[in-house]
């Protein structure tokens, strides 16, 4: 059976920085969650080998802060490897979240 299509209920992406029309992931930004919520809920489905960072539509870093979250599409940037998790599969080695210059 297909996965639903849940975005409708969501108002913020997450993306692959190689291609921004891939997207890994969505939530809807509630009052309440901040920069510092997002960047801990991508730290649950996502394993780092190195350290990584998010930017926004504009190219611009997103501080790990207590901003309010923004709704909009974010993206990932590592310089290192991201495995992405998935309940009851084997992690997939993902190595196109490349370092934005």
């Amino acid at each position: 059976m297909p996965a639903a299509d849940c975005s409708a209920w969501r108002d913020t992406f997450i993306d692959t920085s190689d291609n921004r029309t891939t997207i890994i992931g969505g939530l809807w930004a509630a009052g309440g969650v901040t920069n510092a919520n997002l960047y801990s809920m991508i730290g649950i489905f996502c394993s780092f080998s190195d350290t990584f960072d998010l930017y926004n539509k504009s190219e611009r870093l997103v501080e790990r802060d207590l901003q309010q979250l923004q709704p909009g599409n974010y993206y990932i940037v590592t310089d290192g490897r991201c495995f992405l998790r998935f309940d009851n599969w084997p992690p997939l080695t993902q190595n196109r979240f490349h370092h934005y210059h």
